[in-house]
């Protein structure tokens, strides 16, 4: 759906000269040679990587990914191991 809407439309200006496979995800569908324009997709792979899960452990909506794959981590109970003589 979004992909319509923002489609050929740069939603961002980057603030930096992005490298490789990066420039051809942030130039994505967009005409013009800046490669500084930032397309809807790239903005939004951005927004998922970071600011999403980072708002979701701040209100406590879920674990981050790290925690539930150590099981409770540092700060959890500690596994029993059990000791064979």
């Amino acid at each position: 759906m979004f992909n319509t809407i923002f489609d050929g439309r740069v939603v961002a200006k980057l603030p930096f000269e992005p490298f490789g496979i990066v420039q051809s995800v942030s130039h994505r569908n967009l005409m013009g040679k800046d490669i500084t324009d930032c397309s809807f997709l790239f903005l939004y792979i951005l927004c998922t990587m970071s600011i999403r899960e980072n708002v979701q452990k701040l209100l406590g909506f879920g674990p981050s990914r790290t925690a539930s794959k150590m099981g409770g981590g540092m700060f959890g109970p500690r596994p029993f191991h059990k000791v064979i003589s």
